[in-house]
């Protein structure tokens, strides 16, 4: 059953990524940029993902993966990926900006505990239909939204350092 799921889950993000790679390729070319191969990896590498990923990440990544890539076409296809809406950029509280795929992916808010730096992504209709009364009276239709929420873990020990960031430190 799980590797049925693993393997839907593949399918589905496979998928995402080809229609996102199709939306920046008309996108692209509607603007007059070139589209290169290059750019397509790093739209690619984002989209292969589960996690939120820095521009160094995606640089290191790419560059393990033996392609040959500069920081500033990475950092330059980031900014087109945001204009293009096929990105957010959110922040973790790590002082540098994080991307995360957008395209495909509901509205949601990440929970960051402030001690040990683990994400929670959390989908919900509820937070949905408040947002989008607050848009509403303000003027606004709502759009997509990706929220940043600072707190502890509730598995905090009495010392203040949460308990998930003491397992992280011993290994």
């Amino acid at each position: 059953m799980l590797t049925q799921n693993r393997k839907k889950n593949t399918r589905e993000r496979h998928e995402q990524a080809r229609q996102a790679e199709s939306i920046f390729k008309a996108s692209m070319k509607e603007e007059g940029y070139r589209c290169t191969q290059e750019r397509l990896t790093v739209l690619r590498e984002i989209y292969e993902s589960d996690s939120h990923l820095d521009a160094d990440e995606i640089f290191v990544r790419l560059k393990k993966k033996n392609i040959s890539i500069s920081r500033a076409t990475v950092y330059h296809t980031l900014d087109l990926l945001f204009k293009f809406h096929l990105v957010n950029k959110i922040d973790l509280g790590h002082k540098h900006t994080h991307y995360e795929k957008s395209y495909g992916v509901g509205n949601h808010l990440h929970i960051i505990c402030e001690q040990c730096d683990r994400v929670v992504e959390v989908h919900s209709d509820e937070l949905n239909r408040i947002l989008d009364t607050l848009c509403e009276q303000n003027g606004f239709s709502l759009g997509s939204f990706s929220l940043q929420v600072f707190a502890k873990c509730q598995s905090e020990g009495k010392k203040g350092k949460c308990n998930l960031k003491a397992i992280a430190e011993k290994h």
